[in-house]
C-alpha cells in the first residue's frame, strides 16, 4: 500500500518500557487516532476505540517505539468491554471488534472501514476479537451471529486465521461485560499464548497458542504496541477498561491499580521519535480496498 510505504522510515530511538494504565484519565504516552478517544463510561475512564456508530474507526498505540531486546519476548494484560451494538434483523448484533496490536509501522495507525482497522498493516503481528461473523472468518454459515472469535493474524492479512478459537458457544465478546486477554510471547520457544476470562483472573491453560517467530518478522526494528478498533455497516462501543504492557516475557496476573505512562520506565532516558507520516486519510484510501466486514459485503471503506 503506498500509505504505508510512506512511512517505511525507521525511527529515530527505542525504549525499554513496562507500562500500566489503571484507567484512561491521563493518556500521556499514547498517541490517540481516528474515532478514539478516552472518555467516561458509568463513572470510569476507559479509551473507546469506537462509539456506537457505523464505518468507524479508530486506534491508539504507545508514542515511543519499544526495542524487544529479550529475544522479542513481551506480556500483556488488558481488560475490554464491547457493547451498545447495533439493531439488525437478527437481533443486536456487534461488530467488527477490537484487536492487539504489534507492529513497526507508525504508532497513529488507524481509519474506519473493514478489518478492524488493522488491515494491510505489515509486517504486524495481531490478536483479534472478531465480534461479526463474515464470509472469510473460520467456519463461517451465513449466521452473524455464530462466528464470536478470538484469532492470531500475522501482516494485516484479515482473512488468514493463524490460529483461532470459536468462542460463540461460550462467550459473547459483544455482550457488554468486561472481559480479561492475556498475551504472552516466550522469545525463546517462539510461543504465543492467549487467555480470557470474565472474571479478570488468569487461567492456568492457554485458549489458544501459536509458535511464531517475531524476531524474523520484525528483524532489529522496534515496534510500536497498541490496539484498533473499527465498525461497518452494524456498530458496537468498543473500549480497552485497563491495560499493562511488559517489554519482557512475565506472564501478568492481576490488573494495575496505577497509571504508570507508557515512555516514562527509568530505564527510557530517549527522546521520542519524530511524528510519523502515515496519516488517518491514508489508511482510509487503504480502507477502501478491503470489502466491508459487517452488513452486506461489498468492497467500500
Amino acid at each position: 500500500m503506498a500509505a504505508l510505504a510512506a512511512a517505511a522510515a525507521l525511527p529515530a530511538s527505542a525504549q525499554a518500557a513496562t507500562f500500566a494504565y489503571a484507567d484512561f484519565s491521563d493518556t500521556i504516552g499514547l498517541q490517540v487516532n481516528g474515532a478514539a478517544a478516552a472518555t467516561n463510561v458509568a463513572g470510569r475512564d476507559v479509551m473507546r476505540l469506537t462509539p456506537p456508530q457505523g464505518n468507524s474507526g479508530g486506534s491508539v498505540f504507545n508514542t515511543q517505539a519499544i526495542a524487544l531486546t529479550n529475544d522479542y519476548g513481551f506480556s500483556t494484560r488488558f481488560t475490554f468491554n464491547i457493547g451498545s451494538n447495533g439493531d439488525t434483523p437478527w437481533g443486536p448484533i456487534g461488530a467488527d471488534g477490537i484487536a492487539f496490536v504489534i507492529q513497526t509501522v507508525s504508532n497513529n495507525v488507524g481509519g474506519a472501514g473493514g478489518a478492524l482497522g488493522y488491515g494491510g498493516i505489515s509486517p504486524s503481528v495481531e490478536v483479534e476479537f472478531d465480534t461479526y461473523s463474515n464470509g472469510t472468518d473460520p467456519g463461517f454459515n451465513g449466521d452473524l451471529r455464530a462466528n464470536n472469535h478470538i484469532a492470531i493474524m500475522q501482516n494485516g492479512d484479515y482473512t488468514n486465521h493463524l490460529a483461532f478459537a470459536n468462542v460463540a458457544s461460550t462467550l459473547n465478546l459483544s455482550g457488554g461485560q468486561d472481559i480479561t486477554a492475556f498475551v504472552d510471547y516466550n522469545g525463546l520457544t517462539n510461543l504465543m499464548e492467549v487467555r480470557w476470562s470474565t472474571d479478570g483472573l488468569r487461567p492456568g491453560v492457554a485458549g489458544l497458542s501459536y509458535t511464531i517467530d517475531l524476531a524474523g518478522l520484525f528483524g532489529t526494528n522496534p515496534v510500536f504496541v497498541g490496539f484498533t478498533g473499527a465498525t461497518g455497516a452494524n456498530w458496537s462501543a468498543q473500549d480497552v477498561v485497563n491495560w499493562t504492557f511488559n517489554d519482557n516475557y512475565d506472564p501478568i496476573t492481576t490488573a494495575p491499580t496505577e497509571t504508570v505512562p507508557a515512555g516514562s520506565s527509568p530505564t527510557s532516558a530517549v527522546p521520542e521519535p519524530a511524528t510519523w507520516a502515515l496519516m488517518i486519510g491514508g489508511f482510509g484510501l487503504m480502507g477502501a480496498a478491503l470489502r466491508r466486514r459487517s452488513g452486506v459485503r461489498f468492497a467500500t471503506a
